[in-house]
């Protein structure tokens, strides 16, 4: 699986336990009408991510690189876009129907503003200084498992696609 951009790009992933915990926090600890961003402590990007999805999935990833992506959401994002949800769209319905799935809330559909060479990542400093701690400050690939578990459990993911 190529994708854009390089695997230096950053991308803070949050535990949803630690969403929770935080609202729950800030409701003591907060004061009204300030933003906190909540944020991972590991300094995630793109290649741990796909390191991570190697794993569990079994698959090779790698990345297209700056300027060939730069080249591709310029001169054809929106044929990008189409390429990727047509090849992704149709197979996933599939295999929602081929398990019963006939609701679920997850899709691989596209937006082309999701492909920009945009970090997705954010200063997570002030809520920490509210006293507020993560349980589960680093993504790993044994919490993707037991999320991706939920969702099988939910019937919102088709089950045996782990490694």
């Amino acid at each position: 699986m190529e994708l854009l951009w390089t695997s230096g790009l950053r991308i803070n992933t949050v535990h949803v336990d630690d969403v929770a915990k935080a609202l729950w926090h800030l409701t003591d600890h907060g004061d009204n009408g300030a933003i906190f961003n909540l944020a991972d402590e590991s300094d995630t990007d793109q290649g741990l991510i796909n390191t991570l999805l190697e794993e569990l999935y079994g698959i090779k990833t790698t990345f297209m690189g700056a300027m060939k992506s730069k080249v591709a959401t310029s001169v054809a994002m929106s044929t990008v876009v189409a390429v990727a949800n047509d090849k992704h769209l149709q197979p996933w319905a599939d295999l929602c129907k081929e398990n019963g799935i006939n609701y679920t809330p997850l899709t691989p559909y596209l937006d082309a503003e999701l492909l920009l060479n945009n970090p997705l990542s954010v200063d997570g400093n002030a809520i920490k200084a509210t006293g507020f701690t993560y349980d589960h400050p680093k993504i790993t690939a044994a919490l993707l498992r037991e999320v991706v578990q939920d969702f099988e459990a939910k019937k919102f993911f088709p089950p045996g696609m782990l490694v």
